[in-house]
């Protein structure tokens, strides 16, 4: 032992880095391109066609409409790009904005719906790629990548909207920053766009400077700098804080516990059936189902797999934590109706970081007989688990949007200016959500 940890301790920054973020076989370019383009296209479409995507189409939400739209109508491209909301800079989202706002108006929720999508099978093509330098297992990168798409917890108030993709890009920023043989060019912009449109990518901030002591070094130079901008602007920047309620920790902990391995493993919505009947018996279950495969990868995987294991498991934990403690409010409490259901996208990000590591140790374990039936029933059970979560979530009526369709909010706008009224105001998901425009924006 004292001769590893000296072995460890003599190496170059270089080296070290080296052995925590591989590098990963180039792709054959025929079959690969071809493979990668058919994942997205299906990726997109199971978004945009499954009931709850569907309904997207049509309706526009929260801050899409009455935050990006309306300063996209009213402000300069340039102003809106630097002009922070809730304390930080939106960088993508306003990008996207300023795009549909070329746009026919009619199209205004499409447009948001439709590239909220494809950044986030973006995101599910870059988990596939970096994630090659870590995981032997095509079929289980597959999986891994999947999650970004199909996971019920991402599903219901996050679905197609820019106002919640910044806890996907915090996820790909991730991979981004661990696949070294990217295309430059595309990873640094994307890295840089995720910078500036996510509070949280702070935390990535670690493998950005181990980045720095590998080739290649214009991806975690160019996240780093972007980081000092959206670091800048959270410093003065001002934010309205969602109550003062004093945080509970007990309450934290249990709402941690239930809102990323429960949720995880059954998605947001079904987690009432099962909290409080059965206590925290559920709790327990979905911590040993997460457990058995992270200690194997702890325990059977080579330096990088059992680093990812750790990092990705930590930044499960610091995210949900950070998110609960810093928004903390009543309703976040497990006793409150529906348990996870308000603020429930803070389970994205963190379920995300739990299944890498979960798929670490699934991938890891090695091919004898006993080892195999633990890891390997763990590895059914999941997958039986995550199945059965997406197509009950399907049947779920709360996620599809049936408050007023875009449309129906247009033509509404345009009786008023009709009826002579110099600005108009459109009405839009979820409800009482509205924002004002000129007329002239809606003639």
């Amino acid at each position: 032992m004292g001769d590893r940890l000296v072995a460890v301790t003599t190496q170059r920054p270089g080296e070290l880095a080296d052995s925590v973020v591989p590098l990963p076989d180039e792709p054959r370019h025929e079959l690969a391109w071809l493979g990668l383009l058919s994942a997205f296209v299906a990726s997109v479409a199971f978004l945009l066609l499954i009931p709850a995507g569907w309904s997207r189409l049509d309706h526009l939400w929260a801050e899409d409409g009455a935050r990006f739209v309306v300063d996209a109508v009213r402000s300069p491209a340039l102003q809106n790009l630097v002009d922070p909301y809730g304390g930080y800079l939106h960088a993508l989202p306003r990008l996207v904005a300023e795009l549909v706002a070329l746009l026919p108006l009619e199209w205004t929720a499409a447009g948001f719906a439709v590239c909220a999508a494809v950044l986030r099978a973006l995101v599910a093509l870059i988990t596939f790629s970096a994630s090659k330098a870590y995981l032997r297992s095509t079929p289980m990168r597959f999986a891994l990548s999947s999650l970004v798409i199909v996971l019920p917890a991402g599903n219901s108030e996050t679905l197609n909207n820019m106002t919640n993709l910044h806890w996907f890009l915090l996820f790909g920023a991730f991979w981004a920053l661990l696949w070294r043989n990217g295309p430059r060019v595309p990873v640094a912009l994307f890295v840089v766009l995720a910078a500036l449109s996510s509070p949280l990518v702070f935390v990535l901030a670690p493998i950005a400077l181990v980045r720095l002591f590998q080739p290649r070094r214009e991806v975690p130079i160019a996240f780093l700098a972007a980081l000092a901008v959206q670091g800048l602007t959270m410093l003065f920047a001002s934010r309205t804080p969602y109550s003062h309620d004093e945080v509970d920790p007990v309450q934290v902990l249990l709402a941690s516990l239930l809102r990323v391995p429960v949720v995880a493993f059954t998605g947001s919505e079904r987690v009432s059936q099962f909290y409080p009947s059965d206590g925290n018996l559920v709790i327990v279950a979905a911590l040993l189902a997460a457990a058995v495969p992270i200690a194997a990868g702890l325990w059977f995987g080579d330096r990088p797999a059992r680093a990812l294991s750790l990092v990705a498991g930590a930044y499960s934990v610091v995210v949900i934590v950070a998110c609960l403690v810093l928004n903390w409010t009543q309703v976040l409490q497990v006793q409150a109706p529906d348990v996870v259901m308000a603020g429930q996208r803070y389970s994205i990000a963190p379920c995300l970081f739990l299944f890498t590591a979960i798929f670490v140790g699934l991938d890891a374990t090695p091919s004898k007989t006993w080892q195999r039936l633990v890891v390997g029933g763990s590895r059914y059970l999941i997958g039986f688990l995550v199945v059965v979560s997406i197509f009950a979530q399907f049947r779920e009526t709360k996620t599809v949007l049936t408050g007023i369709p875009w449309d129906e909010s247009l033509a509404r706008a345009r009786a008023e200016c009709a009826a002579g009224a110099s600005e108009a105001r459109l009405e839009h998901e979820p409800k009482d959500w509205f924002f004002v425009v000129p007329c002239e924006s809606v003639r």
